[in-house]
């Protein structure tokens, strides 16, 4: 069973380099400011997920467990 995730952009730290739109399209677009923006936190893998927070060059994805809040990026 999969866990669910909440998936967070922090638009005050996103430079909308578009890392995470090529690492995970499914959860993740930009918005008209050119900014990522969550759009299905389903729509990826958690490894995808985690592997596109891990490359935001400016730590803007924030990734936590639904159920309990763990935080499991950063």
């Amino acid at each position: 069973m999969t866990r669910r995730l909440n998936v967070r952009v922090d638009h005050a730290c996103c430079v909308g380099n578009a890392m995470c739109l090529a690492t995970a399209p499914g959860v993740f677009a930009h918005n008209d400011h050119r900014q990522s923006e969550v759009v299905d936190p389903e729509g990826e893998s958690e490894e995808k997920i985690l592997e596109a927070a891990f490359n935001c060059p400016t730590r803007a994805i924030r990734v936590e467990i639904a159920e309990g809040g763990e935080q499991l990026f950063p």
